[in-house]
């Protein structure tokens, strides 16, 4: 937790509204009793002891204020939830929306309990409309109010006062003024546990998951002194763990800690701190590792961290509010923020016409537009009370270097020429803002709103072709909105109609679907990475590998979506992505955009010693570079020390560097991909104008010779001096990949060349010097000349009328058949073959190029090779490999395939998957009821059982049952659908043989490379959470087989119903539910050759709705189902 910055953002009191005349004399305290962070909008709520909450912007400007509680009654308590916003009282709980309206006030003229209230909270993060409110009543309880009906529905008996009250997972957890904690069960009213935190009183806590924080004062004497330390406990086993110091030295934390926060995002980091302004974030893993911090200021009243961990906001006794903040740009206080809301006026449709002398029409009847941006009736009044002036912002796009006039003339002799060479004159966009002298078109942010909700119309979402500034559809955000079973139900048909696969969006690090893209179709990286499967590869995570199956799939699959789970849970197990910021889950959220799939450019920034502009290095060019690296790496190290990627992509760099101190030093390393700047960073003279009439070759031809000036150290004197960079390119690679590195104005440049992106190109080696000319004819020097063609890119949409910026990749594909080549373009799941005019264009103000790869013209027509011509090594369907060793006395319950059993074509098995919650989905709901997933569960592959479906002696009898091991935290086993108990996935807890991911994938894989045939029941959800596109002609799914409408039939249903079996009693067991899917399909074989399957069916759903497709009890008598039995038996 570093680069944290104190912001001066503020320096007036949050009480100058009650600075008021007729307020001086009423000796009242005038102070603010709350603060706190809004979950859902970048606002901060501030309450005072006059009743009056008000709220602030990232900037500390003020958004709403108003009466909340009548009577100048003190806000003890603030608590946001999604439909608005609640404060307490001492004897009233009023609630409003995000714009000061009221939408309730209840006191306790309305319930008689409301008394010397203190706190209040939801019962859940996932059920904020019951509130539990206490206070020092002790006569009252604990009330509990539901915010639908604005109705008191339950009083738990609590004879005890309350300080700090807070929820988690069906418990209340009660801090007492005496110091101790209290858990208590809502739904018993049984008080379960009770924790001695402190000696004299609890000052904070804070709840997450099972980790429970406190902090508080002991008493000393006639005195009290904050503890220097924090307070621990773990909810699972109910005991406390080993209290952590607030600090590791004596230079701070003296004071003792008085607040404290667990981080929002990293689950065991937490935030502590105290009245004397400092304060760390402590590792609860590793208590050693820890950041200090000191507020500079006077004594503090209060800290709270943001629902994004990236802001602090700290309240000074003199209610000073000011902020620190990870980014000295500010950013947003929670990661999924809401639009602020203007008053929405009300549509009569068209106006009729209105006499301008007509005294008796309303004029407040005149609706006024949405306006994107702030009026300048709704800017904060500090501008206009100070002495200075708004200053006119730098445009940091202009170009690097100023015109040059063609001619000298007289002054006299020419019109007033304003422009200089600090402040040259520049020409008018019309390619980003349309013509001159035209009124800009109206966009409503009503509309855009709605369309970002509702998606995009599918008999539009395929036209990329552009006929003004606007963005075309095909490059435009796709919906993330997913239905009750996830993205079964979501329309991808819509989106491709070629026989290329796109990439779902819902995984990590969604981002690295266009670099996944791209690579595809490079037939020696295709064939190279395919070829790798037909080796087992279990030492150690393999992106080689996961590639392998990835591509895979996507040749198999012919346009149907691709997950790419499996590749992003192996790159979030590298720990180098993660120190790289390459993680959705350590990517700091300035990298972030607006929509979470392509983070913004400003990320690691490169600046130039002799220019003062500076480059951006995006996070996708980040990731190309690791993401080449890493290959590599694997391939060294698991292959025989082969080379072949190196051979493919290695750019060997030379770097010397010479000092004026007369030192020189020189090495050669290899490369895989290369930057590219603009020739006039590389040490080349060129001017802008000259430019503007070249290609991509001059910026590819002068980075791979750069030349530049820096202030080092030199390595051998240690004097600091001015020492010339030298990096030469020695070799021309077959695939040739660069990361674009244009500043904006430079990108100008090259929007008014036409044909800048060369199709193709010739290169050659010169003593020792890359040579690059657009024909052959201009190779003029002796050498072996190369030709490259374009082979794909990557490139960057940015969106300014939604903020947001995407990657999408443009792919060149070789057609054997008509032997062509065709241009595509992959946005996600989005794929559209376009014209290669389209391809090439780079004049759209919109698009920038981020990766672009060249590849050897004889390498691009490379025929693709499948799996299937390798021989692949199938030795794992016939042994074991445990991650946990073989363990003494443990009892298989499956029997090994033997080499005499070898599947082939057309075996049947039966096949049934568990799963684990890592986390459950994050949704949000609008206004017309439409329910978009802001972040959608993930679930995590925990049991998988496979059993023989061919007729013999070991018929029905497992041959694959493995549990596979999890080191990430599991918020939900499912205990009850999935029979995996606590413990069992965990490689030093189980008492099962464990194997890892890889193994169990390889497994399912082979046996879909054999053409084996899978039975199962939901096999489409099983398949989507292993990762893997079986074939449709390789499934036969039951779940299929007896459906009638959208209602599934569950296996428990249709085993009691069909097969007079009553499963699932207890928990689940994968090999109980194989076994009864496979018999089943026996039975639908047979119902489906007596020619009554349709009757069967209707039977099936008539009875299933009279008993509500429930299976009765075993101690019961089936009636209706029976009767489904007998009638289908008989038929």
């Amino acid at each position: 937790m570093n680069n944290w910055q104190h912001l001066f953002n503020n320096t007036n009191s949050l009480t100058n509204h009650l600075n008021k005349s007729y307020f001086r004399y009423d000796n009242r305290e005038k102070n603010v009793s709350n603060i706190v962070f809004d979950d859902h909008a970048n606002l901060l709520w501030a309450g005072d002891t006059y009743g009056c909450i008000s709220s602030y912007d990232p900037n500390l400007q003020l958004y709403t204020r108003y009466k909340g509680h009548i009577g100048g009654s003190a806000v003890k308590d603030i608590v946001p939830i999604r439909e608005g916003i609640l404060s307490l009282s001492e004897d009233a709980l009023h609630m409003s929306n995000r714009r000061g309206v009221t939408m309730f006030n209840v006191t306790s003229i309305n319930i008689a309990e409301f008394s010397e209230l203190q706190t209040m909270c939801p019962l859940s993060l996932d059920n904020q409309n019951l509130i539990y409110c206490a206070g020092n009543n002790t006569s009252v309880g604990i009330t509990c109010l539901d915010l639908n009906k604005v109705k008191l529905t339950s009083i738990i008996n609590y004879n005890a006062k309350v300080k700090l009250l807070k929820s988690t997972r069906n418990l209340l957890v009660i801090g007492k003024p005496s110091g101790t904690v209290d858990l208590l069960d809502p739904r018993s009213n049984q008080l379960i546990k009770t924790f001695a935190c402190h000696s004299d009183t609890i000052t904070s806590m804070d709840i997450a998951d099972f980790t429970l924080v406190t902090t508080g004062k002991s008493k000393s004497f006639y005195n009290s002194f904050a503890d220097p330390f924090v307070n621990v406990f773990d909810l699972r086993s109910m005991k406390q763990l080993s209290p952590v110091a607030f600090s590791k030295d004596g230079n701070m934390g003296t004071d003792g800690a008085t607040f404290v926060h667990l981080h929002p995002v990293l689950p065991t980091v937490m935030f502590v701190g105290s009245e004397s302004g400092a304060f760390d974030f402590i590792d609860l893993s590793n208590p050693v590792l820890r950041t200090q911090y000191i507020h500079p200021g006077q004594e503090v009243r209060s800290m709270r961290l943001s629902p994004s961990g990236d802001h602090i906001a700290v309240l000074e006794r003199d209610n000073v509010l000011s902020t620190w903040s990870r980014s000295h740009h500010g950013g947003n206080f929670t990661n999924t923020p809401e639009i602020l809301q203007y008053p929405d006026f009300v549509d009569d449709g068209p106006h009729n016409f209105v006499l301008v002398d007509d005294m008796n029409y309303p004029l407040s009847s005149v609706g006024l537009p949405y306006y994107s941006e702030r009026l300048l009736s709704a800017w904060p009044y500090t501008l206009f009370n100070s002495d200075g002036t708004i200053p006119k912002k730098l445009d940091l796009n202009l170009p690097l270097t100023p015109t040059s006039k063609t001619s000298k003339q007289p002054l006299n002799a020419t019109p007033l020429d304003l422009s200089s060479k600090k402040f040259p004159f520049y020409r008018y966009d019309k390619n980003k803002y349309g013509k001159r002298n035209v009124a800009a078109n109206y966009i409503c942010m009503k509309d855009i709103r709605k369309k970002m909700t509702n998606g995009l119309d599918k008999e539009e979402i395929l036209n990329y072709k552009t006929t003004g500034p606007e963005i075309p559809p095909a490059y435009s955000q796709l919906p993330f909105t997913y239905g009750k079973y996830g993205s079964d139900n979501f329309d991808f048909q819509a989106y491709n109609k070629t026989q290329f696969s796109g990439l779902d969006t819902d995984v990590d690090n969604s981002y690295t679907n266009s670099i996944i893209q791209l690579y595809r179709f490079v037939p020696e990286v295709f064939n190279f990475f395919v070829g790798c499967l037909k080796d087992e590869n279990f030492d150690k995570p393999s992106l080689l590998s996961e590639l392998g199956y990835l591509y895979d799939m996507m040749s198999r699959s012919h346009g149907r979506v691709v997950r790419s789970a499996n590749f992003q849970a192996t790159l979030n197990s590298i720990p180098q992505a993660a120190i790289s910021g390459l993680l959705d889950k350590t990517m700091n959220e300035s990298y972030r955009s607006i929509n979470n799939s392509v983070p913004n450019s400003a990320s690691v920034k490169t600046v130039s010693a002799t220019l003062g502009d500076c480059l951006s290095k995006n996070i996708i060019q980040k990731f190309n570079e690791f993401l080449l690296n890493r290959l590599l790496k694997e391939e060294f190290e698991s292959t025989g020390h082969n080379i072949t990627l190196e051979q493919c992509f290695g750019f060997t760099v030379s770097t010397e560097v010479k000092s004026k101190c007369n030192h020189y030093n020189k090495e050669t390393n290899v490369k895989p991909s290369l930057c590219i700047q603009s020739p006039t960073r590389n040490g080349v003279k060129q001017s802008t104008k000259k430019l503007s009439n070249q290609t991509i070759l001059p910026y590819i031809e002068s980075s791979m010779r750069s030349v530049k000036v820096q202030n080092k150290i030199c390595e051998t004197c240690g004097k600091q001096d001015m020492m010339e960079i030298e990096k030469t390119v020695n070799n021309l690679p077959p695939l040739m990949s660069f990361q674009v590195m244009l500043t904006e104005s430079e990108w100008k440049t090259v929007r008014t060349v036409k044909k800048w992106l060369s199709k193709e190109f010739y290169a050659s080696v010169y003593k020792n010097k890359i040579i690059m000319k657009p024909t052959y004819n201009d190779l003029k020097m002796a050498g072996e000349v190369f030709k490259y063609e374009l082979n794909g890119y990557i490139a960057k949409v940015t969106d300014p009328s939604t903020n947001t910026t995407r990657l999408v990749t443009y792919s060149r594909v070789w057609d054997q058949e008509l032997q062509v080549f065709r241009w595509y373009m992959f946005n996600n799941y989005l794929v559209v073959e376009v014209d290669e005019d389209e391809a090439l264009n780079m004049s759209y103000w919109w698009k920038t190029i981020e990766v672009i790869l060249y590849c050897d013209s004889e390498e691009l027509r490379k025929p693709f090779f499948s799996v299937d011509t390798y021989s692949i090594n199938y030795d794992i369907l016939y042994r074991d490999h445990f991650s946990n060793g073989i363990m003494e006395g443990y009892k298989k319950e499956y029997k090994l395939l033997t080499k005499d059993e070898a599947p082939k074509a057309g075996t049947l098995i039966a096949i049934d998957a568990e799963f684990v919650l890592l986390n459950d989905e994050l949704c949000e709901i609008d206004g017309q009821g439409n329910k978009t997933v802001v972040r959608p569960k993930k679930s995590s592959l925990a049991r998988i059982s496979v059993i023989r479906g061919e007729e013999g002696p070991l018929y029905a009898v497992p041959f694959i049952d493995d549990y596979v091991v999890n080191r990430n935290h599991i918020e939900d086993y499912l205990t009850k659908y999935s029979g995996i108990l606590p413990g069992d996935l965990d490689l030093e807890k189980s008492e099962k043989q464990l194997v890892t991911r890889e193994v169990v994938y390889r497994k399912i894989w082979l046996l879909m490379q054999l053409g084996c045939i899978f039975v199962g029941h939901g096999l489409n959800n099983d398949f989507k959470l292993i990762n893997i596109n079986v074939p449709r002609a390789q499934i036969r799914d039951t779940a299929i087989y007896f459906l009638q409408g959208k209602r599934y039939l569950s296996l428990r249903y249709l085993a009691f119903a069909l097969l007079d079996k009553n499963i699932q009693e207890d928990n689940h067991d994968s090999i109980e539910d194989a076994y009864t899917a496979l018999i089943l399909y026996k039975k639908y074989l047979d119902i489906k050759e007596s020619g009554t399957l349709p009757k069967v069916i209707e039977t099936l759903y008539e009875e299933g709705r009279a008993s509500n497709y429930k299976v009765p009890d075993s101690t019961t008598t089936p009636t209706t189902t029976t009767t489904t039995t007998t009638t289908t038996k008989t038929q």
